[in-house]
């Protein structure tokens, strides 16, 4: 029983590390994006996918220890820790995922733009008949 529950306070401790490595990740996130830089952004939510990956893990062998286990004191503490570390991470998320839509409204704003004088471009060089006779190409 002793041992179970060392096990319980080790799967919330490695839970409150992959949500400091999350957080650190979207902070960094957060901050390219202010540079307008999406693709080293992007990046890192591909890492984020890896840890979110491992929580889910740890999530499911905490879940499976629930029904067998009184948690400690101790363990209350560390699970208030980690729903305030789960807290920080959701509203960084939203803030990360409205900069990423931004961004991609903005590229796909761009795509338009540059798309739209690419046909102007072509319309107009068919249209002013561009040829020999006239003297320019």
């Amino acid at each position: 029983m002793v041992s179970s529950k060392h096990n319980t306070k080790q799967l919330l401790q490695k839970k409150i590390q992959y949500l400091e490595s999350l957080i650190a990740n979207l902070k960094r996130e957060e901050e390219l994006l202010s540079y307008r830089d999406a693709d080293s952004a992007v990046k890192i939510e591909f890492k984020n996918e890896i840890i979110i990956r491992k929580l889910e893990a740890v999530d499911r062998e905490l879940w499976e220890r629930q029904e067998m286990e009184v948690y400690t004191e101790d363990e209350i503490a560390i699970s208030e820790t980690v729903f305030a570390k789960l807290d920080e991470a959701r509203n960084l998320q939203q803030k990360v995922q409205e900069l990423l839509v931004f961004e991609m409204n903005e590229s796909k704003k761009e795509y338009w733009e540059f798309s739209i004088k690419r046909r102007l471009k072509s319309h107009l060089i068919q249209s002013s008949g561009l040829s020999w006779t006239k003297n320019y190409c």
